[in-house]
């Protein structure tokens, strides 16, 4: 469910509501009483929201998982603790990856790196326009909440936790510590800055050194920068997930009993129209990118993979493609 503060807020709902009719799905706009009724005892002023009963939601410690031992079931091998350094290509095309154990030949590679994936490319000579932002979250203890039902309002959002507990955040308010690909691709992140100012916390300090510090270059037989960071784990932000909770009591007070018990981070990598990368590299044949999702990779994930399986084994695409090629920027 989201909810609207305002006007402007409803109207950007009733236009969404509008391009999914054709889907025949069973979103609903609501109004303040409707809110009201499906999760009560709040405070706040909506104007109205939206809902869609059928959505689906998964916790993501328990689906990542399960995804993979599905995978593996069905022939799949997952080989974790193994950095890919970069790719082999033979006539101007894949031909296979080069670990840290050794090569792996082959004539077709989906790029899914998230974050990693600008400088992986930018090592093969491949330009792929995304920025890290950092996102902060928090997870209470067990609570009796107002609603099972997963909530966004413009300042906040919270679902159930499998715990008991809700995993909150302060919805759409990010950190972005300056890198230097902030300063090479600033301007064509402009019209997102404009629109999301106010929600953009900037800062130059560490981050910016250790991303110098990171090879933008290497060789297959050199150590490479994934190999140094296994794993991004940055710092949560008390700040944001103070405001966050400041902004959901006084919406819904119940939460004035919940207690903190676990804080985290993860960086999401942004493209300049927040929206994902999938498709081929017409430049390097046998490589299909699945990356840049913005923020919107868990929910998207079955989807979009099932749309990265298609074009990498030449099978009719789950949809069009066309919106989220490479060749756009």
């Amino acid at each position: 469910m989201f909810i609207a503060r305002n006007d402007a807020q409803m109207a950007l709902h009733e236009s969404w509501f509008k391009a999914v009719a054709p889907l025949a799905l069973d979103t609903r706009l609501l109004s303040k009483a409707e809110i009201a009724t499906r999760v009560p005892g709040g405070q706040g002023h909506w104007t109205g929201g939206i809902f869609t009963a059928s959505d689906g939601r998964a916790e993501p410690t328990l689906a990542a998982s399960a995804i993979a031992k599905a995978a593996i079931a069905r022939g799949a091998i997952i080989v974790e603790q193994c950095a890919v350094r970069t790719l082999e290509t033979s006539d101007g095309k894949v031909s296979g990856v080069i670990t840290e154990r050794g090569e792996i030949r082959c004539d077709q590679v989906l790029l899914a790196a998230g974050v990693w994936s600008r400088r992986f490319l930018g090592n093969l000579g491949i330009a792929l326009p995304t920025l890290p932002l950092i996102c902060s979250v928090l997870r209470t203890k067990p609570l009796e909440g107002p609603t099972d039902i997963a909530v966004g309002a413009p300042d906040f959002s919270f679902r159930k936790h499998q715990d008991g507990g809700f995993v909150i955040t302060q919805r759409g308010a990010l950190d972005a510590p300056l890198t230097l690909d902030h300063l090479l691709l600033g301007t064509r992140y402009l019209p997102q800055l404009r629109h999301a100012r106010d929600n953009l916390r900037i800062s130059l300090g560490r981050y910016f050194v250790k991303d110098l510090a990171l090879a933008r270059r290497w060789r297959g037989d050199r150590r490479s920068p994934f190999e140094r960071v296994r794993t991004l784990d940055p710092a949560a932000n008390p700040a944001l997930n103070q405001e966050a909770m400041r902004n959901l009591r006084t919406a819904w007070p119940v939460f004035e009993q919940a207690e903190l018990a676990q804080a985290w981070a993860g960086v999401i990598d942004v493209t300049p129209d927040s929206n994902p990368v999938i498709g081929p590299v017409a430049a390097l044949p046998g490589l299909t990118l699945a990356t840049g999702f913005s923020g919107h990779g868990f929910g998207t994930s079955p989807a979009a993979g099932q749309l990265a399986a298609d074009l990498v084994s030449g099978h009719t695409p789950l949809i069009d493609p066309t919106p989220y090629r490479f060749e756009r920027f």
